[in-house]
């Protein structure tokens, strides 16, 4: 029942990274913002559009990005899950013993076995989650660019 908890645990790595790295290219987007009302420039069109973009185009990359780091627990998270043998022993016994012998049998590429396909899952779900937390951010009023303008 708790097959797989070890690597699970070691997604949270994946999640943290992912808002780290959102947090800093928003903190990017909020950097062109400010010099544009420094300057007096008026906001245009554009600069709506990259605003709303920008952001679910850096949700989008946080997520490319930090998966593309930490997928490998995905891979040993399913191995971990796996049904015994025949024999009715586990293949794999532990987070570092699977992470080894995965690598010993069939190399540095089957850690990244499956990631197109999840990728096409995770990145839209996490641009549409990113969305709905700026949405949400702004119908509150706590949004850090509300409280600088």
């Amino acid at each position: 029942m708790y097959r797989g908890l070890s690597a699970s645990y070691l997604g949270v790595t994946e999640s943290t990274l992912q808002w780290v790295l959102y947090e800093r290219m928003k903190m990017a987007l909020a950097r062109r913002q400010e010099i544009r009302m420094q300057t007096g420039r008026p906001m245009t069109g554009w600069d709506s559009t990259v605003e709303w973009s920008g952001k679910l185009g850096a949700a989008g990359a946080a997520k490319l990005i930090a998966t593309g780091i930490t997928y490998p627990h995905e891979v040993v998270r399913t191995r971990l899950r796996q049904a015994p043998s025949a024999d009715g022993r586990p293949k794999y016994t532990g987070l570092l013993q699977c992470f080894r012998l995965v690598l010993k049998e069939e190399g540095l590429a089957s850690m990244y076995g499956g990631m197109t396909s999840h990728m096409l899952k995770v990145v839209p779900s996490s641009a549409i989650m990113f969305g709905m937390y700026e949405i949400i951010l702004r119908a509150f009023g706590t949004d850090a660019s509300l409280a600088k303008g």
